[in-house]
């Protein structure tokens, strides 16, 4: 039986647990010193890594400037995410970059538009693993500009970057030769991605290209939409997370699932029963920032309120010093 302190080797890294913390931005945070990032998102991980969590995944950041160092790539930005590597090693997190290529209409742009954001998409993994970020992972979920492109119902495009799943994942596998050879060896490349792109089937099939195509780690999440979809009597977790599991049987990489996973029983459940690699906590690590320790040692964590349970109701979401939870005793 997998315990959820065993640890487990991601391309020759060995992440010390089975506790993500998952990609969510705090919009109430501020940079410092004109940068978009500062003291407090330093905190903010270093305290997650402290708290025990095996892998954190960095909030979603724009790759768009990455191929000439502007926007989130300049050099003040860099040099707050070096000191936020530097302490979350410093605790034995392993720590990756989300990698976001914002919200456009992808059935409208050109092919010339699409090369400049592959520029970027290549540049910005290539800067995180000089940074020394232990991988990125590439958000192909959640309605946004990536997830457009693979989603079969989604994607009009009618030349090379449209039609068969191996046509709509172009957008990412065109460049990993290139990433591959510009990183080093223990680079990790990760997928975030949903299940129903607009079926299951189609979902499986995009996470067995990215696969084959070399990616390390599928973190499964929802695409479009969040699925609705009937789970299994007895599941103790949501339809989201029960897409993780699905993927999971499909593939033989190292799978994360994720969404409202709050509890010691929950994260237990997934991975004790083997239904992924890996349980992603977002809002119970907001409200609880030791999450990973108390869960590992059979202790109680922080109560997470839900605050009327969608995440753009999320108190600390949208501004942190209102969480209920986080002041709760």
């Amino acid at each position: 039986m997998t315990k959820i302190t065993d640890s487990i080797a991601v391309r020759g890294n060995f992440i010390k647990n089975r506790i993500v913390m998952a990609p969510m931005l705090p919009f109430s945070f501020h940079g410092d010193d004109g940068a978009f990032y500062g003291k407090q998102h330093i905190e903010h991980y270093t305290d997650r890594a402290k708290g025990g969590t095996g892998l954190i995944i960095m909030q979603g950041t724009r790759v768009s400037g990455a191929a000439d160092s502007t926007n989130l790539w300049s050099g003040e930005n860099i040099a707050v995410l070096k000191k936020i590597i530097d302490n979350c090693h410093g605790y034995g997190a392993t720590i990756m970059l989300q990698l976001s290529c914002g919200d456009v209409n992808i059935n409208e742009l050109s092919i010339d538009e699409i090369f400049s954001m592959q520029a970027d998409m290549k540049q910005a993994a290539i800067s995180a693993c000089e940074i020394g970020f232990d991988g990125v992972e590439y958000h192909f979920a959640h309605g946004f500009t990536l997830s457009k492109f693979i989603d079969a119902s989604y994607n009009k495009r009618t030349d090379k970057y449209g039609g068969e799943a191996i046509n709509r994942t172009r957008i990412l596998t065109d460049l990993l030769p290139e990433i591959r050879e510009k990183t080093h060896e223990k680079f990790i490349i990760s997928v975030r991605m949903g299940e129903y792109l607009p079926e299951s089937h189609d979902g499986i099939e995009v996470a067995k290209i990215f696969e084959k195509a070399g990616i390390d780690l599928l973190h499964i999440s929802f695409g479009m939409n969040p699925p609705t979809h009937a789970i299994p009597e007895g599941f103790k977790c949501s339809p989201m997370t029960y897409s993780g599991c699905k993927i999971k049987k499909e593939v033989n990489i190292p799978v994360i699932a994720v969404n409202e996973i709050k509890t010691e029983e929950q994260v237990k459940f997934l991975i004790e029963n083997d239904y992924v690699d890996f349980a992603a906590i977002g809002r119970g690590m907001f409200t609880d920032s030791e999450f990973a320790n108390h869960v590992i040692n059979g202790q109680a964590v922080r109560k997470c309120f839900g605050c009327g349970g969608s995440i753009e109701k999320c108190r600390w979401f949208t501004d942190h010093t209102l969480c209920p939870g986080r002041k709760a005793k």
